[in-house]
């Protein structure tokens, strides 16, 4: 197996489905912002936790100043006005997530609406509720 330390490839590290963006720009549109991060907290059952939340604008020039000043370039998804910023020193830790949203659906088995969050699993290993995960 061969091992790269550089790459080319453009993809975002991140994968968001339509039904994700969808329910991000709802949530936007009602709480009148348009920007959410994502991020990975130390917890959980299986040592990390997945974080997606609302960004105000003020928070968003901070962590792009900060970050500007240190030469990291900020990985930003974004469908039409509409952004996701992956949080930069979590971005390593969640390389590879889908971020898919699923609604209630009895007849399935599905008794709520809810952020699914599925790691890359070559990167990654998810626990059952899938609320938090271990990098391998």
């Amino acid at each position: 197996m061969i091992k790269r330390f550089f790459s080319t490839i453009t993809k975002p590290s991140i994968i968001v489905t339509d039904k994700a963006w969808d329910k991000i720009i709802k949530i936007c549109d009602k709480q009148n912002v348009n920007k959410f991060i994502f991020s990975a907290t130390s917890g959980g059952c299986n040592g990390y936790n997945y974080k997606l939340e609302l960004l105000e604008d003020t928070e968003y020039d901070n962590i792009y100043t900060k970050n500007l000043n240190k030469k990291i370039k900020l990985s930003i998804l974004k469908r039409e006005k509409y952004e996701l910023l992956i949080e930069p020193l979590s971005e390593f830790l969640l390389f590879g997530t889908r971020i898919d949203y699923i609604s209630e659906d009895f007849l399935n088995g599905v008794y709520e609406n809810k952020f699914v969050f599925t790691p890359n699993e070559e990167l990654a290993s998810s626990c059952g509720c899938g609320i938090s995960f271990t990098p391998k």
